[in-house]
């Protein structure tokens, strides 16, 4: 069965995520899988259809995010930074063809105190590809 555009490209990412060294998941790891700092997570993805004269193509853009302690935050920044250059090249997977797009690609680093009495570094990469 042939994959989605949205699904291969995400299979992609996650793949390059891994090949960078980065441990990978596709949902936020919970206390009991133990997963210690930092990691990568593959979360929101949106395709926006893009049709013309001749053919119909697509923006897709994909959340990922970059989860460090607070000793953590050059270790984050660097990830996402490389994470975010995925977006900067045009790419062919088994089934589409893929151009990243830099503009309108960026991230972000906050801090997360969301779990108490703990303070994350959390980098959130939004990256912007057209399906061609």
């Amino acid at each position: 069965m042939m994959k989605s555009p949205q699904q291969e490209l995400y299979d992609y990412v996650f793949l390059q995520s891994m090949k960078k060294g980065y441990d990978t998941y596709d949902h936020l790891p919970m206390a009991s899988e133990n997963v210690g700092y930092p990691f990568v997570t593959l979360e929101n993805m949106n395709l926006v259809p893009i049709t013309t004269k001749t053919s119909i193509g697509a923006e897709i853009n994909l959340t990922v995010n970059v989860w460090g302690n607070q000793d953590q935050r050059l270790v984050i920044d660097t990830m996402a930074s490389s994470l975010l250059m995925i977006a900067s090249t045009g790419f062919k997977t088994a089934d589409y063809r893929y151009r990243g797009r830099m503009t309108g690609s960026d991230y972000q680093i906050i801090q997360d105190t969301s779990v108490p009495d703990t303070v994350l570094n959390h980098a959130v990469v939004n990256l912007k590809f057209n399906l061609v």
